[in-house]
């Protein structure tokens, strides 16, 4: 009997070790950022949030595009193709240091739970004469992140929102690159 107690306490002191291992190691980041996140780590000072994982709808992105890097702003966005405008956008992710205006001080957003007890604010697709993208916007450690998605207008707002609050939950648990 003392045996098998022995062996248990082992495997739980074993499993325990490999969990804090494994949440203090460092979450990959999908390649297509690998050089936007090396040109913003150099120049902004805010935590860059991406996330681990991107969604099944931006599989086939190709390009990052570095479009804003200071010390209190950053801005990637992806591209399925370049030099086609609107057309080959596919999301970005952003983030401003002290922005002066708070996420709930944007209109027609619908609050939602993120992460760590983080509340977000999600926006779907709009269109007029032409669609925008669903965005979702957070606040943390005093920065204003934003996620935008180009999804289909068509797909049910549900689905939009859990599909932006899956990709914000996932950099939020990355943490800082």
């Amino acid at each position: 009997m003392k045996w098998c107690i022995t062996i248990l306490l082992g495997v739980a002191v074993a499993l325990a070790q490999s969990t804090a291992q494994s949440r203090n190691r460092p979450q990959a980041v999908p390649k297509v950022f690998t050089s936007a996140l090396s040109q913003i780590k150099a120049k902004s000072s805010i935590p860059v949030l991406l996330p681990s994982e991107l969604p099944q709808s931006l599989t086939k992105v190709k390009y990052a595009s570095v479009e804003a890097a200071s010390a209190d702003k950053y801005a990637i966005s992806l591209y399925y193709e370049l030099g086609v405008g609107d057309a080959g956008f596919a999301a970005s992710f952003m983030a401003e240091a002290h922005p002066g205006y708070g996420p709930n001080d944007l209109p027609n957003v619908i609050e939602v739970k993120l992460s760590r007890g983080i509340i977000g604010y999600f926006r779907s697709v709009s269109c007029g004469g032409s669609c925008a993208p669903a965005n979702l916007w957070w606040e943390e450690d005093q920065a204003l992140y934003q996620v935008q998605l180009e999804l289909s207008s068509t797909l049910p707002e549900h689905d939009q929102q859990s599909e932006m609050i899956a990709i914000a939950d996932s950099a939020i648990l990355a943490g800082a690159r």
